[in-house]
This record gives structure tokens, C-alpha cells and sequence, in this order.
């Protein structure tokens, strides 16, 4: 292993290194030797910098250097720093690596479904920073993404990480490597923050990513402060347990960009109009934990992390559909959904369609979005969120450190906000999943039966707000947020669930 990482890191130099000496000959004494010329080092940084106009080319050789240093580096710290077992692997792994059978796996959810596709965001974006279009960079993450799942791990290959990884790290990579292009505007270092594969490559290339600023429509940062309670009806169960929970309180900051003007977007460059949504929650839980590693923490803490966004693939302004005071957009569009919540969990990417419109009227204007997906891949909780209802049931699975199904489906989301003149407004939204649990997802009992077998999940999620401006740039709001589930599986009782959340946010407005 040893010789394999020193072998990789010389590798991803050395492929590298024409790349950062341009013209060798103006630094060398002879050909055994390179020596740095520091008065033509201090001229060049006068007259520019060490960061050139970005000349288009592509560079191939830094987007593949930094994949596998970016996989050696971490598969060796897991290795001989976090001493993980799974990262143990040698010639066993490597021999006929192309026969082992993929799975599906059981991993924590924080790890599947966030980091899995930042990970694939890191090769996505050391791509795209080296002049790679989207085509190729989604290529270069699938590449990374094999070598990943099959040279290092021992574990089997998982089938939901390579969908995760893969088109998670599309969804997610685009929209930061425009976003940190923007974030150049207020300083570098924010910009490398949010795309920090450019510490590789403009140390190589010594050239920033390609991308245009002043794109941002829309930016408000929000504080809200809150409560929840949540009712959970087991159908046919008639044990004990806390059938309802209470959040007594939350803080809740978020994050809000619109990327592009939505309405009367014609363009066909993926991710030229995006909506990006990121939340998070903490507060004072209900007293009824997770039975999970940290079941006594879970008992006192209320947590939710939100990440949810939409980018328009391809998109038009159809001329019927628009008029002077009608701005319409229709496309194709990618959801990416995160909700990880101390009473649930939910997430999928789901490519489908949208139309997204603007009217203005005389002291208002009208905004409604309309988008139907199809689930390519979702997550959806298994019975219940692993609460201690029934303790038969708990000691009988065999995989209870995964509380979560697998499934595909359907899922809408729709929306409408009407403001007016002064900045406040009244606004609705709702977003609506059909997930289909499918069988054999290692989501089984120790005798072998599958705990689900093959079930629906129902879910629907509804908010209704009013903001008030104060002024052009702070707003105060009210938001009534009402979730909603059914379950139905074929070998287990059928669970309803709600959960009513109550908030008010102060929201800065700063675009």
C-alpha cells in the first residue's frame, strides 16, 4: 500500500508538473537542474500575479492528477489515521476487481447521501476547474467514482453510492463551481471555500476556473426560531410507546440563492438558472431518541439539516407564453432533495420537468413554480425513524444501523408568492413524494425476511408564510410548515404520521 500511494502521489506530480513550468528553459541552468529566477518571479507578480487570464485549454493531466490524489490522500488517511477496516485493502481487492458484485449497502445516512456526493463533487470540480466542460467531468466523477468503490474499499461495491456519487455530484459540483465564481466578487478565499478543488488546480494550471459574476437573481441569509410537534399512529399496533413528540424550541439559520433569472430563461446551458435552498436546525428535543449510537443525545436535541435545489438543464421562453407583463420559462430540471430531521428522513435526485412564470399586475406581481420528477434514486425512513416502539422488532433486524429504505417514484413541487410593491408578500408552497420501497436493499430481519418486502411511502410536505418588509434590505416572516406521511408495506403494520412546525425568521435581503 505504501508503495502504492508514493507510486500515485510522484504519478499526479509528475503529470502535472509540465503544466506549472511553462518554459522550463528560462529557469534552468542545465539540464540536471531547475533553478528559480526570484527577480523575473517578482516582475511577473507586478505585472499580474501568479494567476493568468484563463486561456480555455483544457487540462487534463491536473483534473486527472487531482482525482487520484484526492483518492490516494483520503483512502490513506482513513487507512493509517482513522484505522478503518474498510480501507484495508491490497492485491485480494485489486485481483479481478472487475468480477466483484455490486449491492447495495447500509451505511450511515450522513455518509450516503452528503458525503458520498461531495466527494463526487471534488472530482466533478477539479474537472471543471481545469477547463473540462460537463460532459467530460461528469465522465472524469464516474471514473473516480469506480476507482473508488472498487480499488478502495473491501467492502462490495455499492450501487447506491456510484448513483450517488455520480449524478449526486452533477447536481450538487455545477451549482458550487458557479457559485464560487461568484463568491470571487466578495474575496478569493470565499471562492476556494466553496470549491476548494481550486487550491489543486490553480497552483498548476495558475489560472482561475472559467465562468462569468453577476449572476446571482436572488441572495437572503434567514434566521428563524421555532417549535415542532410530531404524531406518529402505528395501524394494528397495540404496544406502548410515545405515540407524540414535542420540539419545545429551534434555531434555524438558512441559506437562499436563485441563480439566474427563473422567468424567461431561454438558454441551453445546464445550470445557468438554478435554486438552491440550504437550512439548518438546533434545538431542545422531544425525550424520545433514535435507537442509534447516540440514542441519549438524540433524546435531547432537536437537529435538522435541509438541502434543496433545482437547476434547469435546458430551458425556453416560449413567445406564446409570454407578453410584457408575463415572463415564462419551460425546461427540463434537476431536483436534488436533502431532509435529514430529528422526526424523518427524505431524499432523492429526480430529473423531470418545470415551468416557472412571473405576472405583474399594477401594485403586485404573481411568481408560481409547477415541477413533476421522476425518483431515480430516494430515501425515505423505515418504520417509524428506529423509535423503541417494539422491542422485538428492534432486536430482530439485522441491519438496525440503516433506519431507511431505498426506493423510486415520483415527486412534485409546487409554489406561488405574491408580492407587492414595498418588498412584503403572502406565499405558498408544497412538495409531494410517491416512493416505491423495492425489495432485496439489505433491509432484511436475521431469519432472513425483509423487513419491508415492498412497500409505498406517501409524503407530503406544506408551507404557508407572509413576509413583511421593513425595509429594502430586512424582513420578518411567519412560516406554518405541516409534514405528512403513510406508509404502507406488505408484511408490516401501515404508519401515518404529521408533524406541525411553527416558526418566525428575520431574513436579511441582501440581493
Amino acid at each position: 500500500m505504501k508503495m502504492r500511494v508514493v507510486f500515485c502521489i510522484v504519478f499526479a506530480f509528475s503529470i502535472s508538473l509540465p503544466l506549472f513550468c511553462q518554459d522550463s528553459s528560462s529557469h534552468a541552468e542545465n539540464k540536471n537542474e531547475i533553478a528559480f529566477d526570484a527577480e523575473a518571479i517578482l516582475k511577473e507578480t507586478q505585472n499580474g500575479g501568479f494567476l493568468h487570464e484563463n486561456d480555455g485549454k483544457k487540462h487534463w493531466f491536473t483534473a486527472v492528477g487531482g482525482l487520484l490524489f484526492w483518492n490516494v490522500g483520503l483512502s490513506t488517511y482513513n487507512r493509517f489515521v482513522v484505522d478503518a477496516g474498510w480501507t484495508k485493502v491490497g492485491p485480494e481487492q485489486w485481483n479481478h476487481f472487475w468480477t466483484r458484485k455490486l449491492e447495495w449497502d447500509n451505511d450511515w445516512y450522513w455518509t450516503n447521501f452528503v458525503l458520498h456526493p461531495y466527494q463526487g463533487t471534488i472530482y466533478y470540480n477539479v474537472a471543471r476547474s481545469s477547463n473540462l466542460n460537463r460532459i467530460e467531468s461528469f465522465a472524469l466523477t464516474t471514473v473516480g467514482t469506480a476507482m473508488w468503490e472498487y480499488l478502495c474499499e473491501t467492502n462490495a461495491p455499492s450501487k447506491n453510492d456510484i448513483i450517488y456519487t455520480t449524478v449526486g455530484a452533477f447536481a450538487v459540483g455545477e451549482m458550487l463551481y458557479r457559485l464560487s465564481i461568484e463568491a470571487d466578487e466578495i474575496h478569493d478565499a470565499l471562492g476556494i471555500l466553496v470549491n476548494p478543488t481550486r487550491m489543486w488546480t490553480e497552483i498548476w494550471t495558475r489560472q482561475k476556473p472559467l465562468g462569468t459574476h453577476g449572476n446571482i437573481h436572488e441572495l437572503s441569509f434567514t434566521l428563524a426560531l421555532g417549535n415542532a410537534v410530531g404524531y406518529t399512529d402505528l395501524r394494528g399496533y397495540s404496544g406502548e410507546w410515545e405515540k407524540s413528540e414535542v420540539y419545545p424550541f429551534f434555531f434555524a439559520p438558512s441559506l437562499n440563492v436563485t441563480y439566474g433569472n427563473p422567468f424567461a430563461h431561454d438558454s441551453n446551458d445546464p445550470y445557468s438558472q438554478f435554486e438552491l435552498e440550504m437550512s439548518g436546525a438546533i434545538g431542545k428535543g422531544s425525550g424520545t431518541g433514535a435507537a442509534c449510537a447516540y440514542a441519549s443525545l438524540d433524546k435531547k436535541i432537536f437537529y435538522q439539516i435541509r438541502i434543496l435545489s433545482n437547476g434547469m438543464l435546458i430551458s425556453r421562453a416560449p413567445e406564446k407564453l409570454n407578453s410584457e407583463d408575463v415572463a415564462t420559462t419551460v425546461g427540463v430540471v434537476m431536483e436534488y432533495d436533502f431532509d435529514w430531521h430529528s422526526y424523518y428522513l427524505l431524499s432523492t435526485i429526480a430529473p423531470g420537468i418545470a415551468i416557472k412564470q412571473r405576472r405583474e399586475f399594477q401594485k403586485n406581481a404573481l411568481e408560481w413554480h409547477a415541477h413533476l420528477a421522476a425518483i431515480l434514486l430516494g430515501t425515505s425512513d423505515f418504520y417509524y425513524y428506529r423509535r423503541n416502539f417494539d422491542e422485538v422488532f428492534i432486536e430482530k433486524r439485522d441491519n438496525p444501523s440503516r433506519p431507511y429504505n431505498f426506493n423510486i417514484g415520483a415527486q412534485t413541487k409546487l409554489s406561488a408568492k405574491v408580492k407587492n410593491e414595498n418588498g412584503s408578500s403572502v406565499f405558498a408552497s408544497f412538495r409531494g413524494y410517491a416512493m416505491y420501497d423495492f425489495y432485496n436493499q439489505l433491509q432484511e430481519f436475521s431469519d432472513g425476511t425483509h423487513a419491508t418486502h415492498t412497500g409505498w411511502d406517501f409524503v407530503g410536505i406544506l408551507n404557508l408564510g407572509a413576509e413583511f418588509a421593513l425595509n429594502k434590505l430586512v424582513k420578518l416572516g411567519l412560516v406554518e410548515e405541516i409534514y405528512t406521511k403513510f406508509a404502507t408495506y406488505r408484511t408490516l403494520n401501515d404508519v401515518a404520521q404529521i408533524v406541525n412546525t411553527t416558526s418566525a425568521y428575520c431574513k436579511l435581503q441582501a440581493k
